[in-house]
C-alpha cells in the first residue's frame, strides 16, 4: 500500500489547478497503487477543466466523451467524480445516473472503493449505500434512479452519466442539467454509440461534430487507446460478438437497425441434411438434456447435445417441443416423463433446468438422475448467448433440419443492454428451441476445456441466487463468485429409470 501525505492548504491549491495531478496521488487501485493516467486521459481531463478568464470559471459545462469498450471510461469518469466531490467546490452535489440505476451504481461502487482504499479520504466521509457524505465541506455523492421527476430541483454541482446510448428518452438528462443556481456545473457524460438516431445521444453527438455549441467539450474515438487493449483481446471479441454489437462496442461506431443474431449463411453452414434426430444414445458419449418451460403462450422445449471428442463439434441429438395453450397448458408430468425418458435412452450426465420455473421438478427428480440448475440471470444469459453465438459464427456446432429451431435462429436479434448484450425475439416472436439449445450446449462447452467454443459457468444455484438477494437487500450488491467442483464421473445410461406412473406413486408416499 503506498503511504498518501495529507491534503494541506498548498496541496489543494495544486490539485484545484490540475485534476491529473489529484487522482495520480488520491485515487488507489485495487493493488493498492495510485493510478496511472494514460497520456490521451491526461489530454482530456486537462482540456475538460481549463479555464476560461481570471475569475476561474469553467470553459465548458458539458463533456461528451465517446470510446471503445474497455478503455477505461468507467475509471475516468469515477476519477470526475471523486475530484468533484473533494477538490472543486464546497456544498458540491455529485450524481451518478445512467438508464437505470444498477447501471449508475457501477461508477458510484468503483468511486466508493477508491475512498475506502485511502485512509486520507476514507476520514472525511460517511459512506452509505448509495450516498458519500463530506461533512467538513457540506459535500454529497449519490446515485439516481431513472425516475425523472424525483430529480427536479436537484441543485448539481456535477452530474456523471453513463452509458447515454442506454437512456430511455431525455427527461432525467434536462431535469439534471439545468441547475438555475450553480454558476458552473459540469456535465460529464461517457459512452460508446448507439443505435437510435433520433435519440439525446445523438442529437449531442451531431452537435458535438458541427461544434454547435461553444460549452461543450466533444471528443469521439473509434480507435482503441489504452496500451492495455489488445489485438489478440480484440480478435477473441471478433469471434464472439455479432459484427453490429463489436462495431458498436470496440469501434465505437453507430449502427442503425435491429443486429441479426446470425446470418442465413452461418446457419446453413451448421446444418446436416444428413442427420437425422436420435432416439438413443451410445453409452461412451456424455449427453446434456435441457429444458426451457413454457406452459401456455410460450412454448416448452426439451433440448439433448453432446460434444464429439473426434472433431471437436458440439451435435444437436434430440429436441422434443410441448405446445400448450390458456385452456389446455402444458403438463408438468408429461414433461417429467420426457426427461425420464431420455434418461434412460442416453447416457444424460447433467439435466438442466432453470429453479424459477421447474423448482418442484428438479426436487422430485434430483434423487433420481443428476440436476443442474440454471437461474436466468442478466449475467448467465449473456454467457448463454456469447456462447451459443460462438458456436454458429465459427462453425462449431452440427444440428439436423428442423423447421422451428431454424425459424427462430434467423428471427433472434442481438439486444443491447446496460450489462452486455443477449438473443431476444421481436414482439410476438419465440427464443424456447434457441434458449433449450443454448443451455445445453453450454454444458457441453463448459464441461470439456477442448476447444468447441469457450469456457463459461452457468448461473448460480436457486439458492445461492436468494442467498444473494437477501445479502444484497443487507449490505448492497456484492460479486458472488460461485465456482463449480469438477468432480470426474462414470456414468452409464439409467435403464431402470421409473416410469410415470411409479413416479407418481413415489410423489404421493414422498413430502417435497
Amino acid at each position: 500500500m503506498k503511504k498518501i501525505s495529507p491534503i494541506t492548504r498548498e496541496k489543494l491549491i495544486e490539485y484545484k489547478k490540475d485534476i491529473c495531478v489529484f487522482l495520480e496521488e488520491q485515487y488507489i487501485l485495487e493493488d493498492g497503487k495510485s493510478i496511472v493516467l494514460q497520456d490521451f486521459q491526461k489530454k482530456i481531463l486537462r482540456d475538460i477543466f481549463q479555464t476560461k478568464d481570471k475569475k476561474g470559471l469553467r470553459k465548458y459545462n458539458l463533456a461528451l466523451l465517446g470510446i471503445p469498450k474497455k478503455n477505461g471510461k468507467s475509471t475516468l469518469a469515477s476519477g470526475v467524480a471523486l475530484y468533484m466531490l473533494f477538490a472543486d467546490v464546497s456544498n458540491a452535489e455529485v450524481y451518478s445516473v445512467a438508464g437505470d440505476k444498477d447501471q449508475a451504481k457501477i461508477i458510484f461502487n468503483m468511486t466508493k472503493k477508491a475512498i475506502e482504499r485511502n485512509p486520507i479520504l476514507l476520514e472525511s466521509v460517511k459512506i452509505y449505500k448509495d450516498e458519500i457524505m463530506v461533512p467538513s465541506t457540506n459535500s454529497i455523492y449519490k446515485v439516481l434512479s431513472a425516475d425523472a421527476p424525483t430529480s427536479h430541483g436537484l441543485n448539481a454541482s456535477c452530474v456523471i452519466f453513463d452509458e447515454l446510448w442506454n437512456q430511455p428518452n431525455r427527461d432525467l438528462y434536462d431535469a439534471l442539467t439545468q441547475s438555475p443556481v450553480r454558476k458552473e456545473p459540469l456535465t460529464f457524460i461517457v459512452t460508446y454509440a448507439g443505435t437510435d438516431q433520433t435519440s439525446l445521444l445523438y442529437e449531442l453527438y451531431k452537435d458535438g461534430v458541427q461544434k454547435k455549441d461553444g460549452k461543450m467539450y466533444f471528443f469521439w474515438s473509434e480507435k482503441n487507446l489504452s496500451s492495455w487493449v489488445s489485438e489478440e483481446y480484440l480478435e477473441q471479441q471478433r469471434m464472439r460478438l455479432p459484427a453490429g454489437v463489436y462495431q458498436r462496442l470496440h469501434e465505437n461506431k453507430w449502427v442503425a437497425g435491429e443486429n441479426a443474431f446470425i446470418t442465413k449463411e452461418e446457419l446453413d453452414k451448421c446444418t446436416d441434411h444428413t442427420l437425422k434426430p436420435q432416439l438413443s444414445g451410445r453409452g461412451e458419449i456424455r449427453y446434456y438434456l435441457a429444458v426451457d418451460l413454457g406452459l401456455t403462450r410460450d412454448r416448452t422445449v426439451l433440448t439433448v447435445c453432446h460434444r464429439s471428442e473426434e472433431d471437436n463439434l458440439v451435435y444437436l441429438d434430440y429436441i422434443r417441443t410441448f405446445q400448450g395453450t390458456k385452456t389446455n397448458p402444458v403438463l408438468i408430468s408429461d414433461v417429467e416423463e420426457a426427461i425420464l425418458a431420455c434418461n434412460r435412452s442416453f447416457n444424460i450426465v447433467k439435466n438442466i433446468f432453470d429453479p424459477w420455473q421447474m423448482k418442484g421438478t428438479a426436487e422430485r427428480l434430483k434423487r433420481l438422475i443428476k440436476v443442474e440448475e440454471f437461474t436466468f440471470t442478466s449475467n448467465s444469459i449473456q454467457k448463454l448467448s456469447q456462447n451459443l453465438y460462438y458456436l454458429f459464427h465459427n462453425g462449431l456446432i452440427r444440428i439436423f433440419p428442423h423447421k422451428l429451431l431454424e425459424e427462430e435462429l434467423l428471427s433472434l436479434n442481438a439486444e443491447e443492454k446496460s450489462y452486455g448484450w443477449r438473443i431476444d425475439h421481436k414482439s410476438g416472436g419465440f427464443s424456447d428451441h434457441s434458449v433449450s439449445l443454448g443451455m445445453a450446449s453450454m454444458y457441453a462447452v463448459q464441461e470439456d476445456k477442448k476447444e468447441a467454443g469457450f469456457l463459461v459457468v452457468g448461473g448460480q444455484t436457486f439458492d445461492e441466487f436468494m442467498m444473494q438477494e437477501r445479502n444484497e437487500k443487507l449490505h448492497g450488491p456484492k460479486i458472488i463468485e460461485v465456482k463449480e467442483e469438477r468432480v470426474k464421473e462414470s456414468i452409464i445410461p439409467n435403464n431402470n429409470l421409473p416410469t410415470l406412473r411409479e413416479l407418481e406413486e413415489w410423489r404421493k408416499n414422498r413430502s417435497l
